[in-house]
Parts: C-alpha cells; structure tokens; sequence
C-alpha cells in the first residue's frame, strides 16, 4: 500500500508486443525478387517502426523507473514526518507533498522553533520598556527617580517587525494546515490560527493609532493585552491546559456560589448581631456606652462587612477583624470560628476536590486524545514504509476501506534498511534515539523485515528517560592500558562515591560552624584553623575530579553531573589557591566587609553541596517526593505558561485604570525637615496597618514590573486587604472588584489547579513506585503525557484506520488484483 496525493490511481500495465513471420514459398519469393527495390522499401520503413516503437519503450521504461524513484523518496521523506508528528505527539492531518514535508520540518525545526520563542519572548518583554518604563532601581515614588524613555517610535518599530514575523508564521501554518477542498471550515478546524491573524490586524491597527497620538495621549494601547495570545498559541500543551481550565470552570463557579451564600449569611447575621452603640440597662440602672468598634470598623455597611468577611476566609485580617468584639464578650469568637470552619477549611478544601477532580478528568481525555494522535501517526508511518500494494476494488465503500486496511497491516512488512534510513533523518532527542536504538537490538541484530507489531515495538517506551550514570557506566569501554584500567575499575566501585558523599557532608558540617562563627571575636583562633581544613577539601575535590577525567575520557564532559562538579572544583581551587596567596590564611585579613574572597568560597562550597542530592535515590519515600517535584518543574511548562498570561493581563489592566493612584499625597499633613522627603508625614502619623504606615509606597502600578510584584503580594493574601483599603479610598469601591476577581483566578483556580497537578504526578510517581517491574521497565518519564500511560488505552485498529481515512491530503492507492 501506498499514500500519494491522488484519491485513485490506476496501476499501469505494460507488457511486450511480438509478431512472428510466417515462411514463404518459392513463387512467392520470386515475385519478391522481382518487385525487390519495392520491398526494400517496405522493409526499411517497417525497421524504422520497430526502432520508433523500442525508443518509446525505453522512454515509458525510464519514465516508469524515475516515477517509482520519487515515490519511494516522497515516501521516505513521509514516513520521516510522520515518524516527528507521533514522537512529539502533533496531528497528521497536514500538507503531505514533497515541497510542503520540507517546509513543514524547516518550521518544526528546533532554530525556527526558538526563534518563534524567542519573537514572542521580545513581544512580551516590550511591557518593561514601553512607558511608563521599568528600567529605574526603584519603584518607590518618593525617590522620584528619572525613568529612561526610549526614542518615539523605536518600540513600535521593532513590535511591527515581530508581529511581521509572526504573521508570516501564522501564514505557513495556515498553508501546511488548510483542506483545500473545504475552504470555508477553516474558521471552524483552526480557531487559534484565524484568532492569531485577527489578532494581528487589531495589534498592528493599535500601533498606528499609537504613532499618529503619541504615546503621551493614547495610554491605553490595548494592543498589550492582546499579547499573550501568541504565547498561549505557541504550545500544543498550554491550549490543552486553557481548554481544561475553561471545561472545569462550571464546576467551580457552583462551589464559589456556595461560598458566596455562605459569606452572605453570615455578612448579615454580623450586621445584626454587632452593637451600632447606645447604652446597657440592667433593671433600672445604666452602663457605659456599648463597644461598637466592630460594627464600625468592619460591619458599618452592606460592602464593608462583605470585604471584611472575604478577607477573613483568606485569614489575612485574623484574629484583627476578631478583637474589638472579642475583647468585650469572649462568646463573639464563637461567630468567627465558625465562619473559618465552614468556609476556609470546609468549602475552601472541597474547592480543592472539585478542581482535582474535575480538572484530572479533562486532562486525562486530553493526554488520551494525544496518545491517540501518536498511535494514528506510527501507523500511518507504518503504512508508508511498507513495501506491499493494497489489493481491493477501486469502487469499494468507504466502510469497508478499514476492513481492508486491517488486512493490509497484517500482510505487510516493512525492510529494517528502510526504517534504519528513516530513523536517520528523524529529529528526536538524544535519549529518545538511544531507547529507539535498544528497543531495536532487542529485536535481533540479523532481522531483515519486521511487522506492524515490532514496528510499534521499535518505538515503545520511546519518553522513558534513562539517567545519565546508568548510560554512562553501560557504555564506557575498559581501557587497554594497565595504569588507565586501575583508575577506571577504581572510579566505577561503589565506595569511591560513598567516599565522596561523605567527604562533602564533613565539609558541608565544616562550611556550617564557619559561617556561625565568623565575626564572633571568641573564636577566631578556631576559625582559623577551621580555614585550614577548607584547603584539604579543595585538594580532595582536584584529585576526585582528575581521576573521574582519566577513567571517562570525553565522557565525563557528556554527563551535566560531572561538568558541574568539574566547573565548581575548578572554581573552588582558583578562589582558594587566591585567598591563600593574598592573605596566607590569616583570619584577620579574611574578615572584611562586603562579599570578600572567603565570602566567595564559602558560596562555591555550598554549591558543591548540592551534590549530596544525588543520595535521595538510596532512600526511597524521600526519592518519591523529590522526582516528583522535578518531574513537575520539568514538566509543567504549561502551567507556567497558564500563570503569565493572567499575570501580564492583569498587570496591564492594573497599570491602564491605577497608575500614579497610589502616589503620595500633598500638600503633607505633617512637616518633618529631618527627612529626604519634608512634604511626607513619617509612619507613626498615619493608622496602624494602613498602607501609608507600613511604608508601602512601593507596592503600585506605576510600571509593569511594580505590577507584577502587587500582583504577586496579593496571591499571597497576607495584608491584601491593605491594598483593598488604599485603592479604596484612593480610586472608589469599585477598584475592589479587580482584586477581588485577581484573588478567585490567581488563588481560587491557579493555586487549586497547581495542588490539583501536584496530587495527579505524585500519586501517578507513587503507583509507579510500586510497580517494581514497571517503573524498572520504563524509568523516569520524560512528557505530561508518559504520566497518565498507565491509565491510557491504545485506539482500536478501525478506529485508527477510520482516522486514517480522513487525511485531508493523503489518499489510499488502491490497485486491483492482477
């Protein structure tokens, strides 16, 4: 079976016409003697015709010979992308032409890749230096520092040429991805592609309104919000993460109404329980005046004890909102704690459910829908590579095209000289080429031709990652020489790591009391001494790291673990053999103000520290919680694709309605000539807790770098109702509800989707854990995907070949039987 660009082809028959002449008699013979020139004739012209008829042979033959030719190339060159499209789990479903499968790599290629990565990085980091510009040491107002402003136009130039360059990739997606016979369900089959070039015309339009107005005028420019739209485009993996996020949002919104409910309750009973003041009687007497500070602090209105209440549930006002009543009648404590209980770590916790549980169910479909795509693109792959013709009828239906292809793929074989030239063009990572490499000497070194089976053997286990150490002892070849063959077995035996651990816990022991003891006057004549030891460590580091280079040869500069044990003794000795030669080890020269060269060692001993890292594996519950969390970071690039777009979004709609808002007031209340800025009143003239006395000055959105950090500080929740206050009596009450809504996407969804995720890889690492053979036979993972494996189904093969069908550029070469 071949794929080519024709729905039907018709296979060629060409076969070899012959005539045979039959013998003549005697008369007639003779006729022909006498009529011999005219026969001559006949005959040089019949000789012509057979010559026309070999030359028109011979052309259909090489014709014939350079089609085949260029099938087998196109099909090599397929079965190369299709092999690319199932390792880093993207759709087939695109141009399959010669020229089209070039362009296609050259745009998958890692330099393209990056350079898009790095264009939309650029588009992105033009919020720290568009004004207000960011590029000032301090955001404080009252230092008013001079901001560098960039020429006009200068910024908008260099954004028009990278919205250029991303519009010119919009274009080749479009081209790679669009069916040309369903031109109009473009829209519909490619949203972010259509969005990207709306996208596009809206910023570009932006830009011109902000060259003609200037940027002193046309603040706004919303263009910046539309930015992280190109980020969240980039990554097959965020838009994934976005449409899970968006799935699991009515499952949150139903809890945040009973969250709501629940504040609302207690918001009024706290409005009618509270004292508003008057007097206490008992019988005929009066008392002093009832304690009404809670009511007037934090109940006074409807906005007021909602904020109030919202903010205990974050416990960022607790036990403040408590005291006023709770000094006056202890049972008041009775209403907050139950408020807590129920709505921060009852209603708060089930959130957490809902979010893990909903949001695991969305993600897992979309991890399947992706190991799905994979299965389609190796048999796919398969069926290009094989060497056999399809037989069946051209006019067959399309229902019993799956059927025949399940035949074929049983028939068929594909040569290991065709896979291995294949594999040789493919572009994975080196890990991947190595587990690709075992899985197919694991097959048998003398196989010519393998079936459908072993070709999905061949890629199996293919983002299992093997760590370095194991590959690196697995591959090292003994030395010849006897001296080199020494130091080999010596570096290879278990206790010489042992050795080295312990060397490093002695010194990270040793780093420990130095640095506690350093400017006590008491022990300097053991801090000296203790500065001794430093050089024996240094000398033991030198001597480990040069046995380590004569056993490996160039392997050691291949493991990153031995570069950077490498990198830091090499450091470690320069900073030492320095120190030793400029001050010769004596304490009071060493201790010095600022960062001094014993300041640098002790630093560059901490970093050899971290080599005792590589002894968690040897304890079993602690290598769980640590490989998950690198896995995690490794692995979870989406989430933090998810947290900067809302983080810039919102930072730009900080910066558009609060710039300037939170600025010092004048003219001053008080006037203290003491200080560098005489119009501000000092901290112990303003409200205990207010912004202006805890010197917040610096907390605003004055520049988008300052932004973040508000941001930031309020995710946190602790104070950030400080921020609610000052806003509030600075910009209005509706400036609430942009913190408010901050608060329910940066913590109600981003945090409880980042809890969610880290229970979803701890709990796949543990089941892994123990499954002894299973976690022995696949090692570390090395996708998002590889973790849900193990809840994953492979597709049917008539759902396989039904998706097969679909391509919108490949068609089934069907040939009938000869």
């Amino acid at each position: 079976m071949k794929l080519n660009t024709m729905s039907t082809s018709a296979k060629i028959v060409n076969g070899r016409t012959s005539s045979s002449m039959p013998l003549l008699s005697a008369e007639e013979s003779n006729v022909d003697n006498q009529n011999l020139e005219g026969s001559s004739s006949v005959s040089g012209s019949s000789l012509n015709s057979d010559n026309n008829s070999a030359g028109e042979d011979a052309s259909r033959s090489s014709q014939r010979t350079e089609t085949e030719n260029n099938e087998k190339d196109l099909s090599i060159l397929q079965g190369v992308v299709l092999l690319e499209d199932a390792i880093y789990y993207r759709s087939i479903h695109h141009r399959m032409d010669a020229f089209s499968i070039r362009l296609y790599r050259w745009y998958h290629s890692s330099p393209v890749k990056w350079s898009i990565y790095a264009v939309i990085f650029f588009l992105l980091f033009l919020a720290f230096l568009e004004e207000p510009s960011s590029l000032v040491w301090s955001t404080d107002p009252r230092q008013q520092l001079t901001r560098y402003t960039f020429p006009a136009g200068l910024l908008e130039g260099v954004e028009f040429a990278c919205l250029l360059m991303l519009l010119t990739s919009t274009i080749i997606q479009s081209y790679l991805a669009a069916d040309m016979q369903n031109k109009r369900d473009f829209p519909k089959k490619q949203p972010w592609l259509t969005g990207s070039f709306i996208v596009v015309f809206l910023a570009l339009t932006d830009i011109i309104i902000s060259l003609a107005l200037g940027n002193n005028v046309y603040r706004w420019r919303f263009r910046r919000l539309l930015r992280p739209y190109f980020l969240a485009g980039s990554s097959t993996m965020l838009k994934k993460t976005l449409k899970c996020i968006r799935n699991t949002l009515p499952e949150i919104a139903s809890v945040l109404t009973l969250l709501l409910l629940h504040v609302y309750f207690f918001m009024m009973l706290g409005m009618l329980c509270f004292p508003r003041g008057g007097h206490r009687s008992v019988g005929n007497e009066t008392h002093s005046e009832l304690n009404n500070t809670e009511w007037r602090e934090y109940f006074r209105s409807i906005d007021t004890a909602f904020m109030s209440l919202l903010v205990l549930l974050t416990t960022a006002n607790n036990p403040d909102v408590m005291m006023p009543s709770y000094s006056d009648n202890r049972l008041y404590a009775i209403y907050f704690i139950v408020f807590s209980l129920i709505g921060t770590y009852l209603i708060f916790n089930l959130l957490t459910a809902v979010v893990y549980n909903q949001f695991r169910g969305y993600f897992q479909n979309s991890m399947q829908s992706s190991h799905s795509r994979r299965c389609v693109a190796f048999s796919a792959a398969y069926v290009v590579l094989s060497d056999s013709e399809l037989h069946g009828t051209t006019d067959s239906a399309e229902d019993d095209e799956p059927s025949t292809l399940m035949d074929h793929d049983n028939m068929s074989t594909v040569s290991m000289t065709k896979l291995k030239k294949v594999l040789s063009q493919v572009s994975m990572r080196p890990e991947q080429r190595t587990a690709v490499h075992h899985n197919i000497l694991n097959l048998g070194s003398d196989l010519e031709r393998i079936n459908k089976v072993d070709f999905h053997q061949v890629f199996s286990n293919i983002d299992s990652l093997v760590t370095s150490e194991v590959l690196r002892v697995a591959s090292m070849e003994m030395s010849d020489r006897t001296c080199r063959k020494r130091v080999q077995v010596l570096v290879l035996h278990p206790a010489f790591n042992i050795i080295g651990n312990i060397m490093v816990l002695l010194n990270a022991i040793l780093v420990t009391v130095e640095i506690a003891i350093h400017y006590e006057i008491a022990f300097r004549e053991v801090f000296s001494r203790l500065n001794v030891v430093n050089y024996i460590f240094a000398a033991f580091y030198l001597v480990e790291q040069t046995l380590k280079v004569i056993a490996l040869g160039k392997r050691y500069f291949l493991t990153l673990s031995d570069v950077y044990d490498g990198m830091i003794t090499v450091a470690l000795i320069i900073v030492e053999t320095i120190q030793l030669a400029r001050y010769g080890g004596k304490p009071d020269a060493i201790i010095v103000t600022g960062i001094s060269l014993w300041d640098l060692a002790r630093i560059i001993n901490i970093l050899v520290i971290l080599r005792l890292l590589r002894i968690i594996p040897n304890f079993k519950p602690m290598a769980v919680v640590t490989t998950t969390l690198l896995e995690i970071m490794r692995n979870l690039s989406s989430f933090a694709g998810v947290l900067a777009i809302i983080y810039y979004i919102f930072a730009i709609i900080g910066m558009i309605f609060f710039e300037g808002k939170t600025d010092p007031l004048t003219p001053p209340a008080v006037n203290n000539s003491n200080s560098t800025f005489p119009h501000l009143a000092q901290p112990d003239h303003f409200k205990c807790g207010t912004f202006e006395q805890l010197q917040y000055w610096a907390n605003n959105f004055n520049d988008f770098a300052s932004s973040l950090v508000v941001l930031w500080d309020v995710m946190v929740v602790n104070n950030w109702g400080v921020f609610l206050d000052m806003y509030t009596r600075r910009v209005g009450e509706w400036s609430q509800l942009y913190f408010i809504i901050w608060w329910i996407v940066s913590v109600v969804i981003s945090v409880n989707l980042f809890i969610a995720l880290i229970l979803d890889h701890f709990i796949a690492k543990w089941d892994r854990v123990h499954e002894a053979h299973h976690l022995q036979r696949l090692g570390r993972r090395g996708t998002v995907q590889a973790l849900f494996l193990s809840s994953m189904h492979d597709p049917s093969p008539s759902e396989i070949n039904k998706e097969l069908l679909k391509h919108p550029y490949l068609r089934w070469h069907v040939s009938s039987p000869s």
